[in-house]
Protein backbone atom coordinates (compact mmCIF):
# COMPACT_ATOMS: atom_id res chain seq x y z
CA UNK A 1 0.00 0.00 0.00
CA UNK A 2 1.25 3.63 -0.80
CA UNK A 3 0.37 6.91 -0.95
CA UNK A 4 -2.24 6.66 -3.57
CA UNK A 5 -5.32 4.30 -4.17
CA UNK A 6 -4.93 1.38 -6.19
CA UNK A 7 -5.52 1.76 -10.21
CA UNK A 8 -8.85 0.66 -10.63
CA UNK A 9 -8.58 -0.38 -14.58
CA UNK A 10 -12.49 -0.84 -14.53
CA UNK A 11 -13.20 2.67 -12.86
CA UNK A 12 -10.15 4.97 -14.77
CA UNK A 13 -12.45 5.39 -17.99
CA UNK A 14 -10.70 5.18 -21.39
CA UNK A 15 -7.26 4.56 -21.81
CA UNK A 16 -5.43 6.19 -24.53
CA UNK A 17 -1.64 5.55 -25.48
CA UNK A 18 0.75 6.83 -28.12
CA UNK A 19 4.54 5.52 -28.97
CA UNK A 20 7.18 7.09 -26.57
CA UNK A 21 8.77 10.02 -27.28
CA UNK A 22 12.10 8.72 -27.60
CA UNK A 23 13.85 12.41 -28.29
CA UNK A 24 12.27 13.65 -25.12
CA UNK A 25 13.18 10.61 -23.39
CA UNK A 26 15.87 9.22 -24.82
CA UNK A 27 17.64 7.15 -22.26
CA UNK A 28 14.41 5.29 -23.05
CA UNK A 29 15.49 4.66 -26.38
CA UNK A 30 19.41 3.52 -25.12
CA UNK A 31 17.37 0.77 -22.62
CA UNK A 32 15.38 -0.53 -25.40
CA UNK A 33 18.62 -0.71 -27.60
CA UNK A 34 20.41 -2.40 -24.67
CA UNK A 35 17.86 -4.78 -24.42
CA UNK A 36 17.68 -5.64 -28.19
CA UNK A 37 21.56 -6.10 -28.37
CA UNK A 38 21.42 -8.31 -24.96
CA UNK A 39 24.67 -9.99 -23.33
CA UNK A 40 25.75 -7.30 -20.82
CA UNK A 41 24.36 -3.96 -22.58
CA UNK A 42 21.87 -3.56 -20.17
CA UNK A 43 24.80 -4.08 -17.20
CA UNK A 44 26.60 -1.07 -19.04
CA UNK A 45 23.57 0.85 -19.39
CA UNK A 46 22.55 0.54 -15.51
CA UNK A 47 26.18 0.61 -14.44
CA UNK A 48 26.22 3.95 -16.64
CA UNK A 49 23.16 5.17 -15.35
CA UNK A 50 23.36 4.83 -11.71
CA UNK A 51 26.66 6.59 -11.79
CA UNK A 52 25.12 9.34 -14.18
CA UNK A 53 22.36 10.02 -11.63
CA UNK A 54 24.13 10.09 -8.52
CA UNK A 55 26.49 12.65 -10.05
CA UNK A 56 23.58 14.66 -11.63
CA UNK A 57 21.81 14.72 -8.03
CA UNK A 58 25.30 15.74 -6.70
CA UNK A 59 25.23 18.71 -8.68
CA UNK A 60 27.98 17.16 -11.17
CA UNK A 61 26.40 17.27 -13.95
CA UNK A 62 23.81 18.88 -15.75
CA UNK A 63 20.07 16.42 -16.39
CA UNK A 64 20.75 16.09 -20.08
CA UNK A 65 24.65 14.82 -19.08
CA UNK A 66 22.95 11.75 -18.37
CA UNK A 67 22.15 10.55 -21.60
CA UNK A 68 25.13 11.64 -23.12
CA UNK A 69 26.63 9.10 -20.16
CA UNK A 70 25.14 6.62 -20.93
CA UNK A 71 25.35 6.46 -24.57
CA UNK A 72 29.35 7.13 -24.30
CA UNK A 73 29.38 3.58 -22.11
CA UNK A 74 27.30 1.78 -24.36
CA UNK A 75 29.48 3.01 -27.69
CA UNK A 76 32.86 2.27 -25.48
CA UNK A 77 32.05 -1.03 -24.15
CA UNK A 78 31.97 -3.99 -26.12
CA UNK A 79 28.74 -6.36 -24.72
CA UNK A 80 29.16 -10.00 -24.40
CA UNK A 81 27.16 -12.14 -25.64
CA UNK A 82 25.70 -14.98 -23.18
CA UNK A 83 27.85 -13.99 -20.66
CA UNK A 84 29.24 -15.29 -17.19
CA UNK A 85 28.26 -13.35 -14.01
CA UNK A 86 31.62 -12.07 -13.39
CA UNK A 87 31.43 -10.62 -17.41
CA UNK A 88 28.03 -9.01 -16.26
CA UNK A 89 29.61 -7.21 -13.17
CA UNK A 90 33.07 -6.77 -15.01
CA UNK A 91 30.45 -4.77 -17.75
CA UNK A 92 28.43 -2.75 -15.20
CA UNK A 93 31.62 -1.53 -13.18
CA UNK A 94 33.08 -0.43 -16.50
CA UNK A 95 29.57 1.28 -17.42
CA UNK A 96 30.06 3.02 -14.03
CA UNK A 97 33.76 4.07 -14.51
CA UNK A 98 33.12 5.63 -18.05
CA UNK A 99 30.31 7.42 -16.13
CA UNK A 100 32.70 9.21 -13.91
CA UNK A 101 34.74 10.45 -16.69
Amino acid sequence: SGPADALDLLKCGPLHFAPPDLETFPCLGLAMGAAKTGGTAPAILNGANEVAVARFLADEIGFYDIPRLVEDALTQVSAVPAPSLEEILAADAAGRQIAMR
